[in-house]
């Protein structure tokens, strides 16, 4: 690994590969995770299972709430500036 005190305390590297079928549609995700979470690999996909619902329920939260999907304020500082109003 490249500039190897950038990565002082990782414990794992993690592959996820998804293969999620919408709409007669099969597409494959892979996304790398980097941890320092001390735990056996076998509850590894549990973690990463937990924070996705996490994130998941965070932005449907932002979108229902805050409708920031319907938000057309794109540009400079504005989706931030945005964002920190709401």
């Amino acid at each position: 690994m490249h500039n190897q005190h950038n990565w002082v305390g990782v414990k794992w590297v993690v592959m996820v590969v998804r293969v999620p079928h919408l709409c007669n549609q099969t597409t494959r995700e892979v996304q790398f995770y980097l941890t320092s979470f001390n735990c056996a690999p076998r509850n590894l996909g549990q973690v990463i299972r937990l924070h996705s619902g996490v994130e998941n329920g965070l932005h449907w939260t932002l979108d229902v709430t805050f409708s920031e999907d319907a938000c057309r304020v794109r540009t400079a500082h504005a989706p931030e500036n945005f964002a920190l109003l709401r």
